[in-house]
């Protein structure tokens, strides 16, 4: 599943807000202990735990997409579309978004489309883990809608289809030897599988604002590795120029370099900090 959500960010559609729904104000990963949510200029998912529920909401107001996904612990999850826009506001330095109060963890800015690295070393893999992912997408179809959003931080999903219901944040760390993900939040309901799963890290704010720390001896080029904090270890097996293949748990992970997209919303790539402090925004 995850090696298909890596690709959606080269086969979606994307599109470009009017002025009118713009979200650029807003844009940037905001937190809380109760919630999450990541802004573009055309795209917001907000997570959040509501009584004994999870939720999530993706808006893409340029195309019309309004979804909301209910998972209640009876295991019943409800999705339902063209609600009223969510409520959101900026004030004093704090998002306001649907009821929840939010801070700021990571800033994100909109580049134009740009030509991103070649793999051509193990001292480029790393960046190529990072930067290849970058950007925001989705797919829409009459029973299907999906949606990735991956930052330099962060990485975003919002997956409905009859089958599954997939819906996940995530932190994430990359080197070259692979890629540490942290998943903070999780909401799935699998039909072939029978899981159900709703959870957000009680320590979510932290979790989503530090920066992760990678242990290499946890890299096995022949399996993934799970830590006993729940990061998860995606280790490198090859790469070439253009693709990155790692070992993703039972199947292998594709990373691929995408071509110059004119229509496509690009995230400007920053390198990590060398430091594990907490980052101040105003």
């Amino acid at each position: 599943m995850k090696k298909l959500l890596f690709s959606l960010i080269a086969t979606a559609s994307f599109m470009t807000m009017s002025a009118a729904t713009d979200l650029s104000p807003y844009k940037g990963v905001w937190s809380s202990n109760d919630a999450e949510a990541v802004l573009t200029d055309s795209i917001c998912i907000l997570y959040y735990q509501a009584d004994s529920t999870m939720q999530a909401v993706l808006e893409i107001p340029s195309a019309g997409i309004s979804s909301k996904t209910v998972f209640a612990k009876d295991g019943n999850v409800t999705t339902t579309s063209g609600s009223e826009p969510i409520a959101i506001s900026l004030v004093d330095g704090k998002l306001h978004i649907g009821g929840q109060t939010l801070k700021k963890v990571e800033d994100i800015k909109i580049v134009k489309p740009y030509e991103m690295a070649r793999c051509e070393s193990k001292f480029d893999v790393g960046k190529c883990l990072q930067q290849w992912r970058l950007g925001a997408g989705y797919g829409i179809s009459d029973d299907m809608v999906y949606c990735e959003i991956n930052t330099n931080r962060h990485m975003f999903v919002y997956m409905v289809n009859p089958s599954m219901v997939y819906i996940r944040a995530a932190a994430t760390r990359n080197n070259d030897n692979g890629t540490l993900f942290f998943q903070n939040i999780r909401m799935m309901k699998n039909q072939n599988t029978g899981e159900y799963t709703m959870h957000i890290d009680p320590d979510n704010f932290r979790v989503s604002r530090n920066n992760l720390e990678i242990d290499n001896s946890k890299f096995q080029p022949d399996g993934c590795t799970f830590s006993p904090d729940g990061g998860i270890y995606w280790s490198l097996i090859s790469f070439e120029p253009d693709v990155i293949l790692l070992n993703g748990c039972g199947e292998t992970y594709t990373v691929k370099r995408r071509p110059v997209e004119n229509d496509c919303e690009y995230i400007e790539y920053v390198p990590y900090s060398h430091d594990n402090t907490l980052p101040s925004f105003n």
